[in-house]
């Protein structure tokens, strides 16, 4: 085996040992959401974890949706966007907060994270849900709630803030 040879071995075998890295970090982020939303929903039939490709779609729609600032919030000042601010007491109340302004709470939202790359959640918004969004938020920073029938997203950002806003 030549130099050139052994070199585009080691790459290949390089290329081999990041892939698997990659699908164990995925595997593990799938573990901890899993595990994370079992403790939430007693009925495993009430949420989906999607794969990682299947995730991906949900996050571009959103970003293609809503505008993106570069810190990864919403950019609310954007005309495009409509905002309503929350406060954490407003949490309980939000189905009622989604039909005051013409949506539907039963559809089915995506809930995913701003950071890091945990898979979607797709479930509905419900009492469950709202009761631990808590717990939920903590497992990465910035959460979204995104409904892309209905076009609306709800953000809990880092900063503690709550926004509902739709295009």
């Amino acid at each position: 085996m030549n130099k050139e040879e052994r070199q585009n071995r080691l790459n290949e075998l390089l290329a081999e040992r990041k892939e698997k890295e990659v699908l164990q970090s995925r595997k593990q982020k799938h573990n901890e959401v899993k595990e994370l939303f079992e403790e939430v929903y007693e009925n495993s039939l009430d949420m989906e974890i999607l794969e990682f490709s299947k995730s991906n779609l949900i996050i571009n729609d959103f970003s293609e949706t809503f505008p993106i600032a570069f810190w990864n919030r919403i950019e609310w000042e954007n005309d495009i966007v409509n905002k309503l601010e929350l406060n954490i007491q407003d949490i309980e109340n939000i189905p009622e907060i989604l039909r005051s302004k013409g949506f539907d709470p039963s559809t089915s939202i995506f809930i995913f994270w701003g950071y890091d790359s945990y898979p979607c959640i797709k479930t509905t918004i419900n009492t469950t849900l709202l009761s631990k969004i808590e717990e939920i938020v903590w497992l990465g920073t910035d959460l979204y709630i995104f409904c892309p029938n209905q076009r609306f997203v709800i953000e809990f950002f880092h900063d503690d803030s709550i926004n509902i806003g739709w295009v």
